[in-house]
């Protein structure tokens, strides 16, 4: 029997697992990941997050997708990690912890949670570019927000079988993007308010909320006339689940955005994981 927390913010949902005490193994984790996620079968989620010890902050977070592999990062998820954190005493209201991506800082205030995502670096990505992808054109851009997301700007919202079409072809293409990456479908014509869904990598579906592609769409729209005249910004992205209010600072060189993600949380249930969910 394994003790879980389910939760979710905007509809990006999470299977979250206290490993503080080091019970549970990689291996396991990945496994328990394809295992536990699968709808209808399991318990049903977009990934697995796990809290573990940190040397250097208040806890780690560790992120398994549905496929069974290790995500760098998560914005929704790391989100719902920071409220699961304080509401079970591991962290405070204001708080530290460790994620592949780097240090991510905190402030929750149920059933709000505050993500400061760090230093977004511009450099080694690419804004403003045509990209021919299942037969149609884009206007895209590419930048890593902890993990790497393209951006495709629509003129309307495309059909869910279309995004998913154009998401799952451009996702595995290796020499664009080495790594994989999701994909963004952006429309609107503003720029403080923009609507976003997000094809993930693990997941591989489109998903209610990205905190990561939220925060990258924001970026690569204000980015669509050039560097933005003023240094500060909120985006309030529309994703299917819910909104994410984005903040971004751009730096003086203009190669760096400070960039901060604020969205709700929900602790839909707690109980135990049986082998027969396995």
């Amino acid at each position: 029997m394994i003790p879980f927390t389910k939760m979710q913010g905007n509809g990006n949902d999470f299977i979250v697992l206290d490993n503080m005490s080091g019970q549970y193994t990689a291996e396991f984790l990945s496994k328990a990941a394809v295992a536990f996620c699968r709808r209808r079968q399991s318990l049903g989620a977009d990934g697995v997050l796990v809290a573990e010890t940190s040397s250097d902050a208040d806890f780690t977070m560790r992120l398994f997708n549905a496929d069974g592999s290790e995500g760098e990062m998560c914005g929704n998820g790391a989100r719902c990690i920071a409220r699961y954190a304080f509401e079970k005493n591991i962290a405070g209201r204001t708080q530290r912890f460790s994620t592949l991506a780097g240090i991510m800082e905190a402030e929750v205030d149920s059933p709000f949670v505050d993500l400061r995502m760090g230093t977004v670096s511009l450099n080694g990505g690419w804004f403003n570019r045509p990209l021919t992808v299942a037969g149609e054109t884009f206007p895209a851009s590419f930048l890593r927000v902890g993990v790497p997301h393209a951006v495709l700007f629509c003129e309307a919202e495309p059909p869910r079988e279309r995004m998913v079409q154009v998401g799952r072809e451009l996702r595995h293409d290796r020499n664009l993007f080495p790594d994989g990456a999701n994909v963004n479908f952006v429309f609107g014509d503003g720029e403080a308010t923009i609507r976003s869904v997000t094809y993930e990598r693990g997941v591989e579906d489109l998903t209610d909320s990205c905190g990561t592609g939220s925060t990258a769409s924001a970026i690569c729209r204000l980015l669509r006339n050039g560097r933005p005249s003023r240094p500060g910004a909120v985006v309030d992205v529309i994703n299917p689940g819910g909104v994410n209010t984005v903040t971004l600072s751009f730096g003086q060189d203009g190669m760096t955005v400070e960039a901060s993600l604020k969205g709700r949380t929900v602790i839909v249930a707690e109980g135990f994981l049986t082998e027969e969910s396995e």
